[in-house]
């Protein structure tokens, strides 16, 4: 027996899709915010703005300017920062993981995104599944 499209039945159809789309949305660009601050964080490296590349880490007593430099600067660990691209990110706890690549490390570098100040750090978690 073939059924009838009911017109009471495109109302919670349209819900359902709607909620599906919002979720996929939500799910997908969640961590834009916090993407587009490490985004801003490495732009400032290549442009050699490391005063102001430090102050969008989010200074602490025991992570100076000198601290780093030793890391970020022309002549650091990570060094002249050329190519590199957010790979993945993830919500974790209180902040988010963001992976980068960069074009001369052999590995990406988590990264950390405190959601609530908006500071970064070295990530404890150095992986995404």
């Amino acid at each position: 027996m073939m059924l009838k499209k009911s017109p009471l039945m495109r109302p919670p159809v349209l819900f359902a899709l709607g909620a599906v789309a919002i979720i996929l949305l939500v799910y997908r660009f969640g961590n834009f915010r916090e993407e587009r601050l490490v985004q801003k964080f490495l732009d400032e490296l290549k442009a050699g703005q490391f005063q102001q590349a430090y102050q969008t880490w989010g200074p602490t007593q025991g992570y100076s300017f000198k601290d780093f430099m030793a890391d970020w600067g022309g002549n650091g660990y990570y060094g002249k920062i050329g190519g590199s691209r957010i790979v993945k990110s993830k919500t974790e706890g209180t902040g988010v993981v963001v992976l980068v690549e960069f074009d001369h490390l052999k590995r990406p570098v988590a990264l950390w995104v405190e959601r609530r100040a908006r500071t970064l750090a070295f990530s404890p978690i150095e992986t995404l599944p």
